[in-house]
């Protein structure tokens, strides 16, 4: 059976896609459905918990602010209220009992409202009155200023108790102190009304202070300036005690950003070296204040979610109103301190929904790899029967072979069947001779040419490993033989040349043992036509049973069977393209009698081009690659002609030129012999593009002593042989790329004031040790 005729039983019918589309497609798609389902509904409960957290939690901060504020306002209502009470007071009381009026009021505010710090009172002459906390909250303090501008100016100080009476006394110089001068006074009787002064520090207290000032104008016609001062260290006190959250902070700014109260007051103040106009939030030490308070400023007063460093935070900004003036309540919290039940549970959720996924993708994975393990067992089902009805039909035909044990007929079917059926690459029937020591290859058949051979052998001496693991009986399938001990010389010697990597075995077993063995190389079906192998073998066998002469009888028949050849006489020059001292060297002309030409050389140029076998390999007609071959030896003679070379020989894939072969060192053989290689490169690479072949080719080149003469018996031949010539061959055969010229250093020290050269790096080469090779890249 022909291979156009074979059916590869692994092509699918045509119901593939229905049977993909009900064992697999159909439940996968359920699974995936499933999955998908599962996880959008996990996904959409996360996203409902997060969003009704946020919401519940600007639900909750708003509440917050609003208590915040109300308490803010609460906090400063009774300086404002309580500044227009007193005005209105002292507005209508006589002059006399002004001071009194002052002294009891203020006495009874100061006791009852923590917060107040202070009270003033003065008039346009520039009297004042002031009234304070006594040393350790203990009564009240009234401070009155006496003889002003006289130059004796003093306070005069009276400590009194809870009922009003007179504790203590004493007085101190109060300089050039004048309250018309202090902003709480002038600003608040420019305004004409009720005026809230910005924060200040007190430098006997070092507290910060909030004045609320009223003007009045009293009965002796004077204007009058009452003020109430409010510590904001107790709304410092009570912005930080409240609970936000878990870890939320207050903070209470006005509209330029300076601090008035809240998280962080303290180390504001220190940091602003008690100047209120410097108190501003540090970025630092509080980025989430910042980012909020500048995101109040874009887009003004409202909530506002921002994150900082991989975190979200909720911000509100509210509006405090302050007199004429309003300042700026900001709260900042983290988002899950009070979402962190919902979104626990939403991540909850959600991660029972992935476990869930995971346990659904696990089970649709398995169901897959069920369903595709069902189909590739049917697919190997359905190629068993292919296979087995296409080796019943290769054994009808083997055994339909009219000269199957026919020892005089070759028999060419069988390595023909076990090529077709395993797919080898090579199939061949080796014989073990009578003598024990021989394999004989019966038939070799290469499927890829479609090519018959054999008649070679091949000894235990050389390949004892393979005979020792054919001898045992036992199959062996190796995936690289050159790799395998048991068949690296059988690689070696036979696979090597035809570029096999694989190699299947099967003994064939004769009556006392095995007798021979069935080679299969790069086959990949042959595990599974392995019963169809031992059949062959079994063939084989009975073959060489019924042959009454050996091996060797058969080799010494053929041979003497074979005409007789007439030797051709020897030329002298035979294998030279250009015969040994043809050219002028040193100048002169060389003696046409090379039989004085032994001895010894010293310094002797020497090229070694290694070729690739373009015969064999290339694609196109052989003759028209000996064609291309010969035109370029002639090339060669021409270039070496025009180079002055000694001599060109080309022996086998090797062409060897030789360049100043003198006894006196010729010190322009090294520059010759590099001048040629130059030339042939260049015109060895035009000639293979013309004919579109890749470069086939790598040149070495070294010079140093060699010995040469006249070997053997007429016709002679000249040869040489030394360092030199063992040098130049392994720097072709090592040069980096094709088409390249690698050279040793001493070339390169010959030669590099007039060629370009690449160095390629430090080689160990046994005999030499370390050495530098270079690249010849051209001429300079």
């Amino acid at each position: 059976m022909s291979t156009d005729e074979i059916v590869d039983p692994t092509i699918a019918p045509s119901d593939q896609f229905r049977r993909f589309l009900f064992h697999i497609g159909i439940p996968v798609a359920g699974v995936v459905s499933v999955i998908a389902i599962i996880a959008g509904v996990g996904w959409h409960s996360y996203q409902t918990a997060r969003t009704g957290a946020l919401a519940l939690t600007h639900d909750l901060l708003v509440s917050q602010q609003d208590y915040i504020a109300k308490e803010v306002s609460s906090f400063l209502m009774p300086a404002s209220a309580g500044a227009i009470v007193a005005r209105d007071m002292l507005e209508h009381g006589a002059a006399n009992v002004e001071q009194k009026i002052f002294n009891g009021y203020s006495s009874t505010m100061l006791r009852n409202v923590p917060q107040i710090q202070s009270f003033y009172l003065a008039d346009s002459d520039g009297n004042f009155s002031t009234l304070e906390r006594g040393a350790n909250n203990q009564g009240v303090a009234v401070t009155t200023l006496q003889n002003r501008g006289t130059g004796k100016a003093t306070f005069a100080h009276e400590l009194r108790d809870a009922q009003d009476k007179v504790v203590k006394q004493w007085q101190t110089p109060a300089g050039d102190y004048d309250p018309r001068g202090h902003g709480w006074f002038a600003d608040t009787v420019r305004a004409g009304q009720e005026f809230w002064t910005h924060p200040y520090v007190v430098e006997v207290t070092r507290q910060l202070i909030l004045t609320s000032a009223v003007p009045y104008r009293g009965q002796d016609d004077r204007t009058h300036v009452y003020a109430i001062n409010i510590s904001l260290d107790h709304l410092n006190k009570f912005l930080n005690s409240l609970k936000i959250g878990e870890s939320g902070n207050a903070v209470l700014l006005d509209h330029d950003g300076h601090v008035l109260a809240g998280h962080g007051m303290e180390e504001t103040l220190v940091r602003a070296k008690g100047d209120p106009m410097k108190m501003e939030i540090d970025p630092t030490r509080f980025p989430v204040m910042t980012k909020a308070f500048d995101q109040y400023r874009v887009h003004g007063y409202g909530a506002r979610t921002v994150r900082v460093a991989d975190r979200n935070y909720v911000t509100i900004t509210a509006n405090l109103p302050v007199g004429n003036d309003s300042w700026v309540l900001l709260l900042v919290a983290p988002e899950d301190d009070f979402s962190r039940f919902a979104l626990a549970s939403g991540r909850q959720n959600l991660l029972f929904s992935v476990l869930v996924v995971l346990m659904a993708s696990g089970l649709g994975f398995m169901l897959f790899l069920s369903a595709r393990r069902s189909e590739r067992l049917r697919r190997e089902i359905l190629q068993s029967h292919a296979v087995a009805n296409y080796e019943s039909h290769a054994l009808q035909s083997v055994a339909a072979y009219p000269e199957l044990f026919n020892p005089e007929d070759n028999a060419l079917i069988l390595t023909e069947t076990l090529a077709d059926q395993s797919h080898a690459r090579r199939a061949a029937i080796w014989r073990i001779l009578h003598d024990g020591r021989t394999l004989m290859c019966i038939d070799s058949y290469d499927r890829q040419q479609d090519v018959h051979s054999g008649g070679f052998e091949m000894a235990t001496t050389d390949l004892k490993s393979f005979f020792d693991a054919v001898s045992h009986g036992d199959p062996l399938a190796i995936t690289s033989a050159a790799d395998d001990d048991r068949t690296s010389a059988f690689y070696r010697v036979y696979m090597r040349s035809f570029g096999s990597k694989a190699l299947f075995c099967n003994p064939i077993q004769g009556a006392s043992g095995p007798v021979g063995v069935i080679t299969l190389e790069d086959a990949p079906r042959a595990d599974m036509v392995s019963h169809f192998v031992d059949m062959i073998a079994g063939v084989a066998a009975a073959r060489f049973s019924a042959q009454h002469y050996t091996a060797v009888a058969a080799a010494k028949e053929e041979l003497e069977g074979e005409p007789a050849v007439d030797e051709e006489p020897h030329d002298p020059s035979q294998g030279f393209l250009l015969a040994p001292g043809a050219l002028a060297m040193n100048g002169q002309q060389a003696p046409a009698d090379l039989s004085g030409v032994d001895g010894f050389y010293p310094a002797v140029g020497i090229m070694v081009i290694s070729l690739s076998d373009m015969v064999m390999t290339a694609q196109n007609d052989p003759t028209a690659n000996i064609k291309l071959i010969d035109t370029m030896a002639g090339l060669l003679q021409d270039i070496a002609h025009q180079c002055g070379l000694y001599s060109i020989r080309m022996l086998g894939h090797r062409v060897v030129c030789v360049a100043g072969c003198s006894r006196t060192p010729d010190k322009g053989a090294a520059y010759r012999i590099a001048n040629a290689a130059l030339m042939m490169r260049e015109n060895t690479l035009s000639m293979l593009a013309q004919a579109d072949l890749d470069p086939v080719f790598r040149i070495g080149i070294d010079v140093g002593p060699v010995f040469g003469g006249m070997l053997g018996k007429d016709p002679q031949a000249f040869n040489l042989w030394g360092d030199a010539m063992g040098m130049a061959e392994m720097m072709a055969q090592g040069a980096p790329d094709v088409g390249t010229i690698q050279v040793t250093e001493d070339v390169y020290l010959a030669l590099r004031q007039n060629f370009l050269f690449r160095e390629r790096g430090r080689f160990f080469i046994p005999g030499v040790g370390l050495t530098r090779t270079y690249v010849l890249a051209g001429r300079r």
